[in-house]
């Protein structure tokens, strides 16, 4: 993705950098076209999970679970074994080991999902894990990230048991346009978004919600993006209760503390929901989403976590196109981008064009090179 951005919001200016990356389009996947898979890494391979895929004018969920070979940029289908999950789209599939763990979810005939699977990457099977603890309700469009033993979920959407009966009537169909018709035909539930933080040990298998020491945590929120950097957990965008936003925010998993005292220079990224949020070394990549709008966006930003700098890198070779609901993770040195959708239609509240092409860049080329001073004629110095 390139940096053609699509916003009248202030952003904050723009910090002139010497960072460069390249795109480069390799072998797609020759499987059935998808959006709203999840997806990590492992090896020198990424997994795909699920989505909703596109088999002529019908859409339908999948539980395939497919695999990217980094090396020779080939993708398989893998025979899994043992018991697979249910079909779903928007869940959260996470890597530590050797093994993979979805949780979440939504299935159109069976609604939201709360159950968490595992993936033995040695023998190529499936197994329910129930683990120990209150776990994360039924929901969708949430995120989890690893840090050392742990999986942290935060936020998502699906019904809710407690608060304003009201709140689900309240949603924009527009933001949530693929789940609205389905929350009016549940009973005995309200629906609405979460910003609760939930940990799961896979060493000793029990949940957890671990103790916010400070008052910073963001709003309910869904389709936004989180990833990990050292024992930080950084979340950016997503779509709140009120419309879709571009905060930022950063939890220390060791303090309990979020950090309420960041000052951000540069130009931040627009609004979106449904964009990928990538850690990089100390650096975080987002890219595409599906603007306040309902466009869709081909950027590509870099926030450094040392500096608090957003930069906007020169970006080149066969950049893909405009996006949201696609795939993106570090695997091995490359960084690689799959799938997704866009061309959103209000008419019928789905996305018209579903992708299956996949690029990869060098991760050393998002580490390398800074912000750079601007001399009097507006040029780097």
């Amino acid at each position: 993705m390139g940096n053609q951005g699509s916003s009248s919001q202030v952003l904050g200016e723009k910090l002139h950098n010497n960072i460069s990356v390249s795109w480069k389009k390799v072998t797609p996947c020759g499987f059935p076209l998808r959006e709203g898979q999840c997806a990590c890494c492992h090896g020198n391979s990424l997994y795909v999970f699920g989505g909703v895929i596109q088999d002529g004018d019908n859409h339908m969920e999948s539980n395939d679970l497919l695999k990217f070979n980094v090396v020779d940029h080939t993708w398989t289908l893998i025979d899994a074994k043992g018991k697979l999950p249910d079909p779903r789209s928007a869940a959260s599939l996470v890597s530590v080991g050797n093994k993979l763990y979805l949780f979440g979810g939504l299935n159109q005939d069976s609604g939201w999902q709360d159950s968490l699977y595992v993936f033995d990457t040695d023998n190529n099977t499936w197994s329910e894990l129930e683990g120990e603890g209150n776990k994360p309700s039924a929901r969708d469009k949430l995120q989890g990230s690893v840090v050392d033993s742990c999986i942290y979920y935060f936020g998502g959407f699906g019904p809710q048991f407690t608060g304003d009966e009201e709140d689900w009537e309240d949603m924009d169909d527009e933001d949530d346009d693929d789940v609205i018709e389905e929350a009016r035909t549940q009973q005995a539930a309200q629906f609405g978004w979460f910003n609760d933080l939930y940990c799961f040990d896979t060493a000793t298998s029990k949940w957890s919600q671990p103790m916010q020491m400070n008052l910073g945590v963001p709003t309910a929120r869904a389709a936004h993006g989180m990833c990990t950097v050292g024992h930080d957990l950084v979340i950016f965008g997503g779509r709140d209760t009120e419309k879709r936003t571009n905060d930022l925010h950063i939890f220390n998993v060791d303090t309990r503390k979020w950090d309420l005292e960041m000052e951000v220079k540069g130009q931040w990224p627009a609004a979106r929901s449904f964009h990928t949020t990538t850690g990089v070394g100390k650096r975080v990549v987002v890219m595409g989403g599906r603007g306040q709008d309902n466009n869709h966006l081909a950027d590509f930003h870099i926030f450094d976590t040392e500096t608090k700098e957003w930069l906007q890198p020169n970006v080149s070779g066969d950049i893909p196109e405009a996006r949201g609901q696609h795939s993106v993770a570090v695997v091995g040195d490359q960084l690689v981008l799959y799938g997704g959708s866009s061309k959103f239609s209000p008419e019928i509240m789905m996305c018209q064009k579903f992708h299956g092409d996949t690029y990869v860049l060098q991760i050393a080329d998002v580490l390398k090179g800074k912000a750079e001073p601007v001399d009097t004629n507006g040029t780097g110095s």
